[in-house]
């Protein structure tokens, strides 16, 4: 992902100046036009900006700890694109402020593949003068550059949730497949007409939502008991035909333990109490 982040960089007429740990990982960049540093410190001193992407956080916590780099932090702005905690965020951020620096969390929501497009999203929070400053060259890495407010853990925060979310949709697509496919409608087909769902999906969130904020819990559309009988049968369709079917598991539990709660002749959204504690 770091040499993708730099190649935007690049196509959009950054001087860039590039190190990586491993021996000749930066070549192509090199090639591309971008200028080598032998050392972290050199790459440090080379710019204002330090965009960094590690294996994770603590990775990075590391690099910029190193004596000959925390030297040279007064000024800088450093983002931290890798993933970690929030924890990990706002820790690295006192230090590299306690250096003198601006310090930036970000978290990438895209594959490789869309860095560098108008359309994709790296959220970001932490120095706002640090992000307004520089807002055009992470623009070129991603073009909706989110800032989600001072916090630096913020941002860590929201993508682990979107990706908790996204991962979660992919799983429940790929257990819906292989049940579709079990009558003949292969996974193509499948995500051709997945579309309904997704529009039913827009629709209930916003009225979940809704509820939530109104406390309106009302069993006006369909009750948590409705819910789960109708669950039922796809979890049964899914032992009929041999079928993992662990996110159908995970959402009857949370209905289950709803109807514990007396809940059941609620709204679905009353299932976010559930989800809420672990016990």
């Amino acid at each position: 992902m770091g040499g993708t982040l730099a190649r935007a960089m690049l196509a959009a007429g950054h001087t860039v100046t590039v190190w990586n740990r491993t021996k000749g990982r930066t070549d192509e960049l090199v090639a591309a036009g971008a200028l080598e540093a032998q050392a972290p410190s050199s790459a440090v001193a080379a710019s204002p900006l330090v965009v960094m992407c590690t294996i994770d956080k603590v990775a990075c916590e590391t690099v910029l700890q190193m004596s000959e780099v925390s030297g040279l932090l007064t000024s800088k702005t450093v983002v931290n694109l890798s993933t970690g905690s929030s924890d990990d965020a706002r820790r690295i951020s006192e230090f590299v402020e306690q250096q003198g620096g601006r310090y930036i969390d970000g978290g990438i929501m895209a594959y490789p593949r869309d860095i560098g497009k108008p359309g994709t999203t790296i959220l970001y929070s932490g120095n706002e003068p640090g992000f307004s400053e520089h807002r055009k060259v992470l623009q070129s890495m991603a073009g909706n550059a989110v800032f989600l407010g001072n916090d630096a853990g913020t941002a860590s925060v929201v993508y682990l949730a979107l990706y908790a979310y996204y991962f979660g949709a992919v799983t429940a697509f790929m257990e819906g497949a292989a049940l579709a496919e079990k009558a003949a409608v292969g996974p193509e087909a499948f995500r051709k007409l997945s579309g309904i769902v997704e529009t039913m999906l827009a629709d209930g969130l916003v009225d979940i939502t809704r509820r939530l904020n109104e406390g309106n819990y009302s069993g006006d559309q369909a009750t948590i008991n409705v819910h789960h009988a109708g669950q039922t049968a796809v979890r049964e369709a899914y032992i009929q035909d041999g079928i993992g079917y662990e996110t159908t598991k995970a959402y009857m539990s949370y209905l289950e333990k709803a109807q514990r709660e007396g809940n059941g002749d609620k709204d679905i959204a009353a299932m976010y109490s559930a989800v809420k504690t672990r016990n």
